[in-house]
């Protein structure tokens, strides 16, 4: 992607940050998610093309949130290193992720921060906003067997993703069965043991977080809503 090559070059040349360029750009969006995402205009063609791109800066979760913020402890692989090496991976054995583009880290001190910028899917939504940012509709039972579906795919393909939960579960809305993808590689990993083992913990993962956040929107699963992810994890061919 010599076109992408040049146009890093350029904004890393000029002093500034990928997302510091992202929030200057005059047609973003803002995306959900830890932090703001900004969705920008391409300014060069990606491997699948598409017309916008995310823009993220990489924030810590968890309880280290409170005191490191958005930096990380320099030495090995930085989190843009594992994250493009992990969707190259993926890809490659045909699971479903956006494409990267481009990643950038930047010294501080003994830390250092990093930013991210992916292949943006059209009028996509997390799967956490499909369930619990409207009102129960039969898109929740469609959602949810699409994560089901995708969860026994990235086990059989042999991705190992540490912290799938209902925000990294990506759905594409262009047709009426949504398609679901895979996001936020950065702590993924290919698995020796590929099979439905290894997606049954992945699904055990995404249960607690579906757990978690219906019981803080006041909107649980339904027992047909449950079924529906579970069902189409162990009949997916």
């Amino acid at each position: 992607m010599a076109a992408a090559t040049d146009w890093l070059e350029q904004i890393l040349d000029a002093g500034l940050t990928l997302y510091g360029w992202a929030s200057n750009q005059p047609r973003r969006r803002t995306l959900s998610g830890r932090g703001t995402v900004y969705a920008v205009e391409a300014p060069v063609g990606g491997p699948d093309r598409r017309a916008r791109w995310a823009v993220r800066h990489y924030h810590r979760g968890g309880a280290v949130a409170s005191f490191l913020g958005d930096r990380y402890l320099a030495g090995g692989p930085t989190r843009p290193e594992l994250e493009i090496r992990a969707s190259c991976e993926a890809r490659a054995r045909t699971i479903p992720t956006p494409a990267v583009i481009a990643g950038a880290w930047y010294p501080a001190g003994l830390f250092y921060r990093a930013d991210l910028v992916t292949e943006l899917i059209p009028d996509a939504t997390s799967l956490a906003d499909a369930l619990f940012a409207s009102q129960r509709s039969p898109q929740r039972i469609r959602a949810l067997a699409a994560a089901g579906r995708l969860v026994r795919e990235l086990g059989e393909k042999g991705l190992r993703h540490a912290d799938l939960n209902a925000m990294n579960v990506l759905l594409g809305w262009d047709t009426e069965a949504p398609k679901a993808s895979v996001i936020d590689l950065d702590r993924a990993t290919m698995s020796e043991t590929p099979g439905v083992a290894l997606g049954r913990s992945m699904l055990d993962r995404l249960d607690r977080s579906l757990r978690k956040l219906g019981a803080l929107s006041g909107r649980p699963l339904s027992e047909a809503e449950w079924s529906a992810l579970r069902v189409a994890f162990e009949h997916t061919a």
